[in-house]
């Protein structure tokens, strides 16, 4: 005997019809989705579907009932003749409200009510007219969850000859955020191009970009590198690597024990950026990076709503990695020269957010001046640890060294590595990575290959931070000896 195949139930929509709430708003832009939701519930409690419109009338699967019921009032009517259960969808009618409508969908509510049928209002806006608030229940239809979107391109997976060979739950990760419809504009996109497996999460990946674009205060990170284009940081890599499974994970058992962030400190130039952009490749996650500018720029509207919304969007988005960079100086009043009321409540909300965020979405924040952060922020519950990103070691420096030869296609072990590691003592990532790139500049300006001369030619004319700012960089260090784990296994 076949088994008939399950179907997406969506939960609010279910408990209102089992709490016996016969009128429903329900608010979407997704008007195919919110069908397709109907119906499996139809489907999956046994009771007819029906729909109207002011286009088509009232319409059962049968086709339409009467040809006088495109007037709202006469389809009302209608059902209240109706005696059985069943679940209608009625498109639009807020258009239609008038004493004669509300007093018919205030009867409907009575009627249906001791029935067990419910009717679904769906418009785009909060449509509840003031005589209904206490009858008519709201929903606001949330973004598809990571199950409908795996139905959805599990299905598609089915349809095609030469699938691309992706798990479907990781291209169902990467489209979390999008609607259906943008979900079926991005398959279908796949489908036209048919690109190899390596491009698969790319194109999906590009659509989450253009919807990013679209809020203004989220930017997407497409580029990401590999740990092994990070230097050094061994503790780091290690942390990471040993929780890249919690974080997607499906047992519900380990999910309250998901990381929930990370708070990179350190030297400015030490790589803290390129930390978190590694953890997004580690984890085979999107990097999203929040920012802070826009947001109180006001142009989205007040600085909280803005933030608040970006937060919300993020939720939607997971699981995925959210960047903060500089946070001492955008969320914390004490770093603020601006530091006012606006601020003082995204910072409250910022610390209720992360510690009642949902699982799957991990922040990564950097910070220079971690001593400006007030306690409540740093503590355990919010961010799972606090690294301290310090200077490079000599055998880190060497690591930087070679990967930055490697990246403009010289051999390093041409430029005794060892040796300049030596040389360069007390310089940071960026500064190593900005000798040898005014070292190839001379050279290739003189129109010659690269020459061991040329890497210390240019080293003579960087003086390092932490000589420069030496009593920072000193209060720094000596702040995150005892305060933070060093990323770095060495030192």
């Amino acid at each position: 005997m076949n088994k008939e195949k399950p179907v997406f139930i969506h939960q609010g929509l279910d408990r209102f019809l089992a709490a016996g709430r016969s009128l429903i708003m329900v608010r979407t832009f997704e008007e195919d989705r919110l069908e397709n939701l109907l119906r499996n519930l139809s489907v999956h409690h046994r009771l007819p579907y029906w729909t109207w419109s002011v286009s088509e009338g009232l319409k059962s699967p049968e086709g339409l009932l009467s040809p006088e019921t495109h007037e709202p009032e006469l389809a009302l009517r209608t059902l209240l003749r109706v005696e059985e259960p069943r679940i209608v969808w009625l498109k639009d009618v807020h258009h239609h409200y008038s004493p004669q409508v509300l007093r018919l969908l205030r009867d409907l509510y009575y009627r249906w009510r001791e029935i067990g049928a419910m009717a679904v209002v769906s418009a785009t806006t909060r449509a509840v007219p003031a005589d209904l608030e206490r009858e008519m229940a709201y929903l606001l239809l949330d973004m598809p969850g990571q199950q409908e979107l795996l139905e959805e391109v599990t299905g598609w997976l089915s349809k095609m000859e030469n699938p691309p060979e992706v798990p479907a739950k990781i291209m169902s990760a990467t489209l979390k955020g999008l609607t259906i419809s943008e979900t079926r504009h991005a398959l279908t996109r796949l489908k036209n191009q048919k690109p190899d497996a390596s491009q698969v999460l790319r194109t999906l990946q590009e659509e989450k970009r253009l919807l990013i674009s679209r809020t203004g205060t989220l930017e997407y990170v497409p580029d990401v590198p590999n740990l092994s284009e990070m230097g050094g940081l061994e503790n780091l890599k290690d942390w990471l690597l040993k929780r890249k499974e919690l974080l997607t994970t499906d047992d519900q058992s380990l999910k309250e024990i998901a990381p929930k962030g990370v708070l990179l400190m350190g030297v400015s130039g030490c790589g803290k950026s390129l930390c978190i952009k590694a953890i997004s490749s580690a984890w085979q996650l999107p990097l999203y990076r929040m920012e802070m500018v826009k947001i109180f720029s006001g142009a989205y509207g007040s600085p909280e709503l803005a933030f608040a919304d970006a937060c919300r969007l993020m939720e939607e988005m997971a699981p995925a990695v959210l960047w903060i960079d500089e946070i001492e100086m955008s969320l914390s009043a004490e770093g603020s020269t601006a530091a006012d009321s606006v601020l003082s409540r995204i910072f409250a909300f910022f610390l209720t957010w992360m510690q009642e965020k949902p699982p799957g979405l991990f922040v990564a924040a950097t910070a220079n001046r971690i001593d400006l952060l007030p306690a409540e922020m740093i503590r355990k519950g919010r961010f799972d640890q606090v690294f301290f990103v310090d200077l490079p070691v000599a055998g880190e420096r060497e690591q930087i060294f070679k990967i930055h030869l490697q990246k403009r296609g010289y051999n390093p072990a041409s430029f005794t590595p060892e040796v300049f590691a030596d040389a360069t003592d007390g310089w940071s990532g960026a500064e190593i990575e900005q000798c040898v790139i005014a070292a190839v500049t001379s050279a290739r300006m003189e129109n010659r290959d690269l020459v061991l001369k040329d890497l210390y030619a240019a080293r003579k004319q960087i003086v390092p931070i932490s000589t420069t700012m030496e009593e920072q960089v000193r209060h720094i260090r000596n702040w995150a000896y005892e305060r933070a784990v060093r990323a770095s296994a060495e030192g």
